[in-house]
């Protein structure tokens, strides 16, 4: 089995054992909401006709989430369910749906499996990493 190490939001399998060091966003919590949840798979009965395309354009995959009240890239986090896991928010439901978050699933069994429940989440936000470096202009002394 591969190590995987986990950096604020990012985990990477590490299989040439090198140092694996991280530069970017750091998540922190920006609010937490009461909502449903449920959970779907890729078929025609809980899709559109492009079960595997997401409303925002990309590929369904483990980790994407449904949501008509947070827009699109929102990461979330739902620690009764899933601990730190990190879910965004890149799929719509039906226009009628309200107060929802939807985790896709692989498959319908999983889905049914999973059901409805309601629980908290955390509505993370993006903060910009410490600078580590300065940018120079092409003239300056390097």
């Amino acid at each position: 089995m591969i190590p995987a190490l986990g950096f604020g939001l990012f985990s990477f399998a590490n299989t040439a054992g090198a140092d694996i060091k991280t530069v970017g966003i750091q998540a922190e919590p920006a609010e937490t909401l009461w909502v449903r949840v449920t959970a779907y798979a890729s078929v025609p009965d809980e899709t559109d006709n492009t079960p595997f395309i997401t409303a925002n354009g990309t590929h369904v995959r483990d980790g994407i989430v449904a949501s008509n009240v947070l827009p699109f890239g929102t990461q979330i986090q739902i620690p009764e369910l899933f601990g730190n896991k990190v879910f965004t928010v890149e799929d719509r439901m039906n226009k009628r749906i309200k107060n929802t978050i939807d985790i896709w699933m692989p498959s319908v069994s999983s889905a049914v499996d999973f059901g409805m429940t309601h629980t908290s989440i955390i509505v993370l936000e993006d903060k910009p990493a410490p600078v580590i470096g300065r940018a120079t202009t092409k003239n300056a002394d390097l």
